[in-house]
């Protein structure tokens, strides 16, 4: 069953500079994150904060999301965009009535 994935971070730097980051590394790993399992990815900024980070990805599986997330290049990336570790959380469809 498909899961999703919250990140929830604080930015470097400002927006624009770490969306720069975000948006060449997201371009050059999307084709392996999709291999990965990964099905979709949106990002959010705080309207308050534009430096509080929200990132929704919906995977396959919590183990897919796991494995992709540990890679060190991943790791790498989140150092490079986040200050700090960021708040990964995982969340199963409820089956609730949606709209």
């Amino acid at each position: 069953m498909a899961v999703t994935i919250t990140i929830r971070a604080r930015l470097k730097a400002d927006p624009s500079s770490m969306q720069k980051v975000h948006d060449e590394v997201t371009r050059a790993t999307k084709d392996m994150a999709q291999q990965a399992g990964d099905i979709s990815h949106m990002v959010f900024l705080g309207p308050q904060d534009q430096r509080e980070f929200l990132g929704i990805d919906v995977w396959q599986t919590a183990e897919q999301a796991q494995a992709f997330s540990g890679d060190p290049r991943i790791q790498q990336f989140f150092a490079q965009l986040f200050e700090g570790q960021p708040t990964i959380e995982v969340w199963e469809e409820s089956g609730w009535n949606r709209w």
